[in-house]
């Protein structure tokens, strides 16, 4: 396979150099440290015949920031960045990186200072890294990758709006081959917590974030019956509540091709379906904090 290795962005001379070459199957996670000044740490995982191969750089110092890829169906398609000489370091270093993937789902660390790059090459997919580390990840640069049937085109998923309010931080698992597991915490003012198992393209489990906060009333489950079972739709509620900043999604419950889940919450005057005919949902999306505020959803068409 005929790879393309982009030149490095960043420092040139200080640090150690890695290379992780491109003879991989593909990227499966990447992970990246920021101390509030300078990506400290970068660990890429990934798939080599099956098998998990792992090369990390740096200093594990910081917030950790973190992506699973969808892997085969997802690849990374590009790598947006920034340089400048940072003290106490008095050298170039790496103050921030966005990994952007072919389901438009991104993985943010850092402040954007300095001179400004991104790696990129024809929407390719990005196989492997190379570049300069010490005790922070001085610089970067890329290996690309024709497609090929190791790095197949990702099925062709819609990202459906959102419906509820504006408050909280938004979130978006992305999308995958099929809803697994769903989990949904309720409190006093509505829902208060969402998690979701999905499988990927190569029938793994993807444990997704946690969203919102658990309360002690714990959480309940709704399990299906993958692969053969999915999710074609989602009725909503949603209403004003006291002691909530602002709307809060009361109520979910889930259609699927064999079944209809029971109400989990209670109902309000305002409801909406999430749905689109002829697709199933293979992902969610939405904004929440200690509550849920608003949920939309990944489709993708129905091929079984």
């Amino acid at each position: 396979m005929a790879l393309n290795k982009s030149p490095m962005q960043g420092g040139q001379a200080t640090g150690r150099g890695y290379d992780h070459g491109g003879d991989y199957d593909g990227i499966k996670k990447v992970c990246v440290y920021f101390d509030g000044t300078s990506i400290r740490y970068l660990k890429v995982d990934y798939d080599k015949a099956g098998q998990v191969e792992s090369h990390g750089h740096g200093r594990t110092i910081g917030t950790k920031h973190e992506i699973t890829v969808d892997h085969p169906s997802e690849y990374i398609t590009s790598v947006e960045g920034s340089y400048a000489v940072t003290q106490p370091y008095g050298c170039i270093v790496l103050r921030s990186l966005t990994f952007k993937t072919s389901k438009e789902r991104t993985l943010t660390a850092g402040t954007v200072v300095g001179t400004k790059f991104l790696l990129e090459n024809q929407g390719n997919p990005i196989v492997g890294f190379h570049g300069r580390a010490g005790s922070c990840v001085d610089s970067i640069g890329a290996y690309y990758a024709p497609l090929t049937p190791s790095h197949p085109l990702p099925p062709p998923s819609e990202k459906l709006e959102g419906q509820g309010s504006d408050g909280g931080a938004s979130w978006d698992d992305g999308a995958f081959r099929n809803v697994k597991k769903i989990y949904i915490g309720q409190g006093h003012v509505g829902i208060v917590f969402v998690k979701f198992e999905y499988e990927n393209d190569a029938s793994e489990v993807v444990v997704g974030e946690e969203h919102g906060k658990q309360t002690l009333l714990g959480y309940e489950e709704f399990e299906l019956d993958c692969p053969s079972e999915y999710i074609t739709s989602v009725e909503v509620c949603h209403d004003i509540v006291m002691g909530a900043e602002s709307g809060v999604i009361t109520m979910l419950k889930f259609t699927t091709n064999k079944r209809t889940s029971p109400p989990f919450g209670l109902e309000a005057a305002s409801s909406f379906v999430l749905k689109k005919e002829g697709h199933k949902i293979t992902g969610f999306h939405g904004k929440s904090g200690d509550v849920l505020h608003k949920i939309g959803v990944h489709v993708v068409p129905i091929t079984e």
